[in-house]
């Protein structure tokens, strides 16, 4: 008895499993790189084994057996490291991904002051005082200008490529004399046409910079200054509680940087002379911050915290406003397109109603 042949599966149940592997593989690629949350639970489990005298790479390996994707198999290689004999700035350095920059620096330098638990402490003490809410609604506002600009994009191209020379072709059928105010329209439509590659580009390169860790950094690392800059005087609060010398925690900061431009910045606050006008020199801090430090002397400490403060809240402040911005600014752009292309076809049809009367 011959067998039936089984019946294919539906199309929805194919397209459906291949939605759930593209996503899979999206998230897989787009997770090469330990998030924030990660990142700092690595610091604090370090400075946590070693203000208790227990060896970090049996914690990290306990971890690693609990964790999912890339971090886990991360975590399996810094142990290694760790029980070879390398330090944890040597692991982290060894193994991409492990920890963001800001945090690899903060390791870094604690470990080259000797004050490993109250650097990471303070440098995730300035993590806890990011509002989340910003960067989630800056990230709402760019996926809605995605999705609004991709069909506004797409239906403005439809009017410029084939609707626009149908209304030019119907007016000289009609031997209507054109109005200078069309003629101007069609002609910047013409010019805007010439550069619709323009956007594809865009998202093309924002693409590959989504699921590519190292260019994600090289862009964002413009951003990101202001927050280190901030996390830069933090440090070298931590550095002036301990005793520690101000060119020297400067000069070993420097040392510990990634970011080449904030690196010359920390090596020239590190020249002799007054470390208030230094830190003003080299950028860090206003010439009005610096007369703060010059006048706090005895507690410098605390004012390096105010300032670095009052830096995150600005820098806040200017994030919040960008990002509510952003979307009224883009939607009003698009709203003037669309008001022009509307005048210009009821022009159109003024002109043929005239020509025919």
């Amino acid at each position: 008895m011959s067998r039936m042949p089984k019946p294919n599966p539906p199309t929805a149940g194919r397209l459906g499993r291949f939605a759930r592997w593209l996503r899979r593989e999206w998230r897989r690629a787009s997770a090469t790189w330990a998030s924030r949350a990660e990142s700092a639970a690595v610091l604090r489990l370090v400075a946590a084994a070693g203000t208790a005298g227990v060896p970090a790479a049996t914690l990290l390996d306990a971890w690693a057996e609990d964790s999912r994707g890339g971090q886990g198999t991360r975590l399996e290689r810094a142990a290694r490291l760790l029980r070879q004999g390398a330090t944890a700035t040597e692991a982290v350095a060894a193994v991409p991904g492990l920890v963001q920059d800001d945090h690899a620096v903060a390791l870094a330098y604690g470990e080259r002051l000797g004050l490993v638990g109250p650097v990471v402490q303070t440098a995730l003490a300035g993590d806890d005082l990011l509002d989340p809410t910003i960067s989630r609604t800056f990230r709402a506002a760019v996926g809605y200008l995605i999705v609004v600009a991709g069909l506004f994009l797409t239906v403005a191209g439809f009017m410029a490529l084939r609707v626009n020379p149908l209304l030019e072709r119907i007016l000289d059928d009609f031997d209507v004399v054109r109005p200078a105010g069309i003629d101007r329209w069609f002609a910047l439509m013409h010019r805007v046409t010439a550069f619709l590659w323009v956007p594809l580009a865009i998202a093309a390169a924002a693409l590959v910079v989504r699921v590519s860790p190292a260019l994600r950094r090289v862009v964002l690392r413009p951003w990101n200054r202001p927050r280190q800059i901030a996390a830069a005087l933090d440090l070298f609060a931590v550095a002036e509680a301990a005793g520690q010398s101000p060119s020297q925690a400067a000069a070993a900061l420097a040392e510990c940087q990634r970011d080449p431009r904030l690196k010359a910045m920390l090596a020239r606050a590190a020249e002799s002379g007054s470390f208030g006008e230094r830190l003003a020199a080299a950028g860090l801090v206003t010439p009005g911050e610096a007369a703060d430090l010059t006048a706090a002397a005895a507690g410098s400490a605390a004012t390096l915290h105010r300032l670095a403060a009052d830096r995150r809240l600005r820098a806040r402040r200017r994030f919040t406003v960008a990002s509510e911005a952003i979307v009224p600014a883009v939607v009003m752009v698009m709203g003037l397109f669309v008001l022009l292309q509307a005048l210009a076809v009821f022009s159109f049809l003024m002109e043929i109603i005239h020509g025919q009367s």
